[in-house]
């Protein structure tokens, strides 16, 4: 499995367990104005400073990574395969100028 592939089956698997992780979070009261892409900034940053190989990524870059991933995938309807099509789209971003991100 080539670097790229491990990477995205790494981020497959952050993103599936964030996730799961807010629906419970949600499902149990959850936090008012809270949503999928804050809740994995907050609480997931650190996996993917590591999985994406930027130790200097913030947590409103990776939300908007997040955010804007989401837009994607819903403009695709592919809901079969959320994860695959998310971790494709923030690693393209990440990967690109991040300095169209606002920090």
């Amino acid at each position: 499995m080539g670097q790229i592939d491990k990477e995205n089956s790494f981020m497959k698997i952050m993103l599936q367990e964030s996730n799961y992780a807010f629906t419970i979070t949600m499902q149990t009261g959850g936090a008012n104005n809270t949503d999928f892409a804050e809740y994995t900034s907050n609480n997931f940053i650190k996996g993917f400073r590591h999985v994406l190989q930027k130790p200097d990524l913030s947590r409103a870059q990776l939300a908007s990574m997040l955010r804007a991933a989401e837009r994607r995938r819903r403009h695709r309807d592919n809901d079969d395969h959320w994860a695959s099509t998310m971790a494709n789209v923030i690693a393209h971003s990440a990967n690109s100028n991040m300095n169209n991100i606002v920090n």
